[in-house]
């Protein structure tokens, strides 16, 4: 099963070969490894379970340390090497994550989830050539099935090195349905600020909304940007909406004090 990592500026993927990890039967719990010996033929898989769970709960040490006993036992399994990087990389230690994606590579040289990730080490870096090639590469494999998070990462390097255009390009392909990247409305939305295209950031923003409507931030960038614009009374209910969905947020702080300078309650 694959399962995405999303965060603002980077669209991690993360391979995994097992199913779901809740349990195998109704009512039949999946063992641990601390409930299995070393011996046992799944112990490795359980390992694997274990650090991609404490990898998403953001225990990047404790998942690591899963990972390395899993790597112990299965020393050429490709899979284990993209999670001990993805470790790595959430630990921003972009050497060592290199490092693993480097060595899940050469046993599998077209194991596509680890060249993303690699080119998202190499973009923490601000290497933005040597990501691109990486995003590039995935792409050339049209089996691959997360694609729009590869545009979108592969804007996300264009951006960093000031190419617009090349950025809305491959943006505008991450939002493509089904399954659009939320992340590239917000991208979107900011390359039409930086041109002075205030009308077609916003617009960009009302479709993040409608597409994700449980995603605050579109309605908080939305809410900014009417404010700037003297929208105030549609900028009043995105920040309201910010607020009542979020009340102890960060994001419903900044939406406090936007309605507090704009005379709001």
């Amino acid at each position: 099963m694959m399962r995405r990592i999303a965060a603002l500026a980077l669209i991690v993927t993360v391979a995994v070969s097992w199913g779901c990890a809740s349990s195998k039967n109704e009512g039949e719990l999946v063992q641990t490894s601390s409930e299995i010996t070393p011996s046992d033929p799944l112990y490795p898989l359980t390992l694997m379970r274990e650090g991609s769970m404490l990898l998403q709960q953001g225990r990047y040490d404790d998942a690591l340390k899963q990972f390395e006993k899993a790597r112990k036992l299965q020393p050429t399994n490709a899979t284990v090497y993209n999670m001990i990087g993805l470790c790595y990389l959430r630990k921003g230690q972009f050497h060592e994550a290199l490092k693993a994606f480097d060595h899940a590579l050469e046993l599998i040289p077209s194991f596509s989830d680890a060249l993303n990730n690699r080119g998202l080490t190499y973009l923490a870096m601000k290497q933005y050539r040597m990501a691109e090639v990486d995003f590039l590469a995935v792409l050339a494999d049209v089996t691959y099935p997360h694609r729009k998070e590869v545009y979108y990462n592969l804007g996300m390097t264009q951006l960093g090195r000031g190419d617009l255009r090349a950025a809305e390009e491959n943006f505008r392909k991450a939002i493509v349905p089904p399954r659009a990247v939320f992340e590239a409305y917000l991208r979107l939305a900011e390359i039409f600020q930086k041109q002075g295209r205030l009308d077609d950031a916003i617009r960009m923003l009302e479709d993040a909304r409608l597409e994700f409507p449980d995603r605050v931030e579109a309605r908080l960038e939305l809410g900014k940007l009417q404010l700037a614009t003297g929208r105030t009374e549609e900028a009043r209910e995105n920040l309201q909406a910010v607020i009542d969905a979020a009340p102890s947020s960060e994001m419903a702080a900044q939406a406090k004090d936007l309605l507090a300078q704009a005379g709001g309650n």
